[in-house]
């Protein structure tokens, strides 16, 4: 059962990204604008408007330039950047690893400081650690990441001079093996340009963990207060069970699944907000490409982000859900028992 739920996910995922695909595709070929106008400039003549339209195939029926655009994704070829022309499958290669570190790096913070705020407000219901989570996650989901964003910049690079602002790096990196600055410089053992790329990831990280952390936590917390009022954790404090034990080994383990739900939700927003984040930070990964892409009306390039950031949401989609049976045995995939 196993198998045929993992054929019947990937039949599921190729059916999103065909529908994505003729979604996105019609609607930039529909959108008011000429972007080869705009990407040729105002002095361009009707003949080079011409001769570049043909180029790219936009003088073709809607059906034709859709069969040669899957065509090229299928060689690799995305077509042409308007914004930065050149391909877009070698801006996507060439941005991607950026904006995956970037969102990583944020959804382990969100994780790792989320869950344990969480557990701690829910174990101390009302108390001074209850009250300040609040606080936490009212900040968190209320300022806009923009602001968020600038004022760390302030505060950080500007008044205290404590870590840089802008950018991904400042020193020389190692070879690229996995696009990674953080991975690679640990590959290389260059430990100053992984300390290097540390303080450049952690403002723009932090600023796009915000939301999510103050998420993650008011989830956990209220799956704990549940999970606190069955008989089970009664029983583990009756038979002399550390409290330690009992709120993360057995309460949080079933709290979780639920919470595990929500970061699968979560994602596909941390990746819309790379986009406000990247701009900020001037940080240079595929979402900040995808905001000059849309800018610049280039349709190319918007399609070509919106098919690659569609694959990861769900192909992390499902990953979460292969999570389910391992926090919790209970759970079984496609029927399976």
């Amino acid at each position: 059962m196993r198998l045929n739920y993992l054929l019947s996910r990937f039949a599921q995922m190729i059916v999103v990204m065909v529908g994505v695909s003729i979604l996105v595709f019609v609607l930039t070929r529909v959108l008011p604008g000429d972007p080869v106008a705009a990407a040729l400039g105002d002095r361009a003549t009707a003949e080079q408007i011409t001769q570049l339209r043909a180029e790219l195939g936009l003088d073709l029926p809607l059906w034709q330039q859709y069969g040669r655009f899957v065509a090229g994704v299928f060689s690799g070829d995305m077509g042409m950047s308007l914004v930065e022309k050149r391909n877009v499958g070698a801006i996507v290669a060439e941005r991607l690893p950026a904006t995956l570190e970037l969102i990583f790096a944020a959804l382990l913070i969100a994780v790792v400081v989320g869950v344990p705020l969480g557990v701690l407000a829910a174990v101390y219901r009302n108390g001074i650690i209850d009250q300040v989570s609040r606080v936490v996650a009212l900040f968190g989901v209320s300022f806009p990441q923009f602001w968020v964003g600038i004022m760390l910049q302030l505060l950080m690079g500007l008044a205290l001079a404590l870590l840089p602002i802008t950018g991904r790096s400042s020193v020389p990196m190692p070879q690229a093996v996995t696009g990674f600055l953080t991975i690679d410089s640990l590959i290389a053992l260059d430990f100053t340009a992984f300390g290097n790329a540390i303080r450049h990831l952690i403002c723009p990280a932090l600023v796009l963990a915000a939301g999510p952390l103050a998420t993650i936590m008011r989830m956990v917390r209220a799956n704990m207060i549940d999970e606190f009022e069955k008989p089970y954790p009664e029983l583990a404090r009756a038979v002399g069970m550390h409290p330690f034990i009992i709120n993360f080994k057995y309460v949080l383990r079933n709290a979780f699944t639920p919470t595990l739900t929500l970061i699968g939700f979560l994602i596909p927003i941390m990746i819309g907000s790379s986009f406000v984040v990247e701009k900020v930070f001037a940080w240079p990964g595929l979402a900040r490409f995808g905001a000059d892409a849309i800018m610049g009306n280039d349709f190319n390039g918007v399609i070509g982000i919106t098919l690659v950031i569609c694959y990861f949401v769900v192909l992390l989609n499902l990953i979460v859900d292969l999570l389910y049976p391992i926090i919790d045995p209970r759970i079984r995939l496609g029927g399976e028992r």
